[in-house]
């Protein structure tokens, strides 16, 4: 069961797509989610999103204290948005629909 889901929403430097996907796959091999899902997906505007599940909020916590977080290995390959920042992101906890029936 999913408790936590945070969303990144990020636009990589002109021809910097293929590094960073390259320096993903290699975070995720040194310093693996264990079995919680990140995946990164193309948004079609030159945009892409690096979505979490995570099982819980201490989960989402222990991801967000790491030493190593995944966002500052991708800042170099980030253009940053007009705002300044790196990344767009949102969380938040999942709503258990089963409570409405």
């Amino acid at each position: 069961m999913v408790g936590m889901i945070n969303c990144m929403r990020f636009k990589p430097k002109e021809g910097q797509t293929e590094a960073l996907f390259k320096a993903f796959a290699e975070y995720v091999r040194d310093y693996p989610f264990d079995d919680i899902m990140h995946q990164i997906i193309d948004l079609g505007t030159g945009e892409f999103a690096l979505i979490g599940l995570h099982h819980s909020i201490d989960s989402f916590v222990d991801i967000m204290n790491r030493d190593n977080r995944v966002s500052e290995m991708m800042r170099v390959y980030v253009e940053p948005y007009e705002d300044g920042e790196s990344f767009h992101s949102f969380s938040g906890p999942v709503v258990n629909y089963n409570d409405y029936l």
